[in-house]
């Protein structure tokens, strides 16, 4: 979202913009504008300093659960991105939906004046600041770049900020991952960086579901286990419960928003009969036919937690006698690798046979 237009004309065109000339807006990429117009409607104005609220819960526990799940999952990866690109007079930092910060990151001895206030607790929405890379990334769900003049705030002239949107189980923008310093960075490179850490922090979101089978896909098998991976949950009735922004793409479901009512059987429609039924039983990646020409390839990460939990130890046990010898073998197997949440080695010393004999029946 950066602009070639020069400082100064960035200049001119917030003094005519503060005296009511709404077509010098033209030089600012449209996101821009229509954040200096949410700017100036909410009374800010473009010489005043920025007000910033008093801190909510006093930046040390976080009031809402949504929150402290979201922090938990960013964590990890602004640490990785503070480790690569974070040094004095730069911050990092994830908001939340509303622009309250919720994790930090910044320099042991940071004491640029624009960046201090930038603490956990802190609202940073267009109301308070103005314009910035988050306030858009929450407005219009878009990775945004907003640097010098470009910030509705003249005291923001001096900053860079960058950031990615994140996004919720329902596809509805929950945050951004944000950074903001003095001086100049490479924009497509941080770009990259931080969009690959969206994917992980939005992966992280899925696996924090207890209830549901959670199915990861895509195209390229190498990408399994990447952020680069889709993910499916998946209700143990078969209907689709959520999707992450890579698996909606590669199945053409809705980009945003909640999922239209769809079975696993449905959405694997072109699945030959075998595919079908391996489709939630655990095991190594599998190809699975799409439709003509497409396929993806698919594995059971995990089984509902809940059903898990009602296994008994004794997974070997005989079913009922009125099943046949081989579907009580199939089942009994299924339960064991259930049971172990995946670790097929484990599941096969449970039942007393070879790992060989346990696959053969899982795929059956």
């Amino acid at each position: 979202m950066a602009t070639t237009v020069g400082q100064q004309q960035l200049v001119a065109a917030r003094a005519a913009f503060a005296e009511g000339d709404v077509q010098s807006l033209a030089v600012l990429p449209l996101p821009l504008q229509q954040s200096w117009q949410r700017s100036h409607a909410a009374g800010v104005r473009p010489g005043q300093e920025p007000y910033y609220r008093p801190l909510q819960g006093n930046g040390h526990r976080l009031e809402s659960r949504d929150d402290r799940r979201l922090a938990r999952c960013v964590q990890p990866e602004l640490e990785q991105l503070w480790a690569a690109f974070g040094a004095r007079g730069w911050t990092m930092f994830c908001a939340n939906r509303e622009g309250m910060v919720i994790v930090h990151r910044a320099h042991g001895l940071e004491d640029a004046a624009l960046l201090r206030p930038i603490q956990v607790g802190r609202r940073l929405g267009e109301a308070e600041i103005g314009t910035t890379a988050p306030a858009v990334s929450l407005a219009d769900d878009l990775p945004a770049l907003v640097r010098g003049n470009e910030h509705y705030l003249q005291r923001f002239a001096p900053v860079f900020c960058l950031s990615e949107p994140l996004h919720d189980l329902q596809g509805q923008v929950c945050g951004a991952i944000d950074i903001t310093g003095l001086g100049e960075r490479d924009p497509a490179l941080l770009q990259g960086y931080f969009r690959q850490a969206a994917l992980a922090i939005e992966n992280r979101l899925m696996h924090t579901l207890s209830d549901v089978h959670l199915l990861a896909v895509q195209h390229d098998p190498r990408w399994l286990a990447s952020p680069l991976q889709g993910l499916l949950a998946v209700q143990e009735d078969g209907q689709l419960l959520a999707a992450n922004r890579v698996a909606r793409r590669l199945l053409g479901l809705p980009r945003r928003g909640p999922l239209p009512l769809l079975s696993l059987d449905s959405l694997f429609a072109g699945a030959s009969a075998a595919q079908q039924r391996r489709l939630l039983q655990p095991g190594p990646a599998h190809r699975v036919r799409l439709g003509e020409g497409s396929a993806v390839h698919l594995q059971h990460l995990q089984a509902p937690r809940a059903v898990r939990a009602r296994v008994p130890a004794t997974v070997a046990a005989a079913p009922a006698q009125a099943a046949p010898l081989r579907d009580q073998q199939r089942d009994a197997a299924r339960r064991a690798a259930r049971a172990a949440e995946g670790n097929l080695s484990l599941a096969a010393r449970q039942l007393g046979i070879s790992r060989t004999t346990l696959y053969r029946l899982l795929r059956e």
